[in-house]
């Protein structure tokens, strides 16, 4: 199945927020998942939109399907990160994520350290996008392609970002 991987590029946590709900919003039921990749001043954000048809159907199990890749990719870089209800590294939570529905979607929101503990050393957003989307396609059996957003969600997005103050 294709799926579509979108870089938003750099966005402070509101706007990020304000964009998947806005690009999840405007989704049909037969539309194609999306992996929504952003950048702030100390981690990747991410937000994983998914049709209702491809999650599990228990909302109980929806957080850990769309993080199971998180995980992994983590352990990819020797980080052991796990999976508690929330994604851990020595019993700290270090990412907030966030589950969500919005119409025929559902969003799991969550985001990447951009520097590792313990190594203090930056991860290049690419190598890390790039671990991340094998693991993605491994886990669900999707191809992602890099995409923009279309016509109607370009104008659901500009219709929702938050404007500058």
């Amino acid at each position: 199945m294709l799926a579509r991987w979108i870089r938003y590029g750099p966005a402070a946590q509101r706007e990020f927020d304000a964009a998947y709900a806005a690009l999840a919003t405007v989704q049909m039921r037969s539309a194609a998942p999306i992996l929504l990749w952003s950048e702030e001043a100390a981690r990747y954000p991410f937000a994983l939109i998914a049709p209702r048809r491809l999650v599990p159907g228990r909302e109980s199990r929806w957080l850990s399907w769309g993080l199971a890749g998180v995980v992994a990719t983590y352990r990819q870089f020797d980080v052991p990160a796990y999976l508690d209800g929330e994604i851990f590294l020595h019993g700290r939570d270090i990412a907030q994520s966030r589950v969500a529905a919005f119409g025929e979607c559902v969003v799991i929101a969550s985001s990447f350290l951009m520097r590792f503990p313990g190594r203090c050393v930056a991860t290049p957003s690419f190598e890390l996008e790039q671990a991340f989307r094998l693991r993605l396609e491994a886990q669900h059996g999707w191809t992602f392609d890099f995409s923009w957003p279309s016509a109607r969600e370009a104008t659901s997005l500009a219709a929702r970002l938050p404007s500058p103050a």
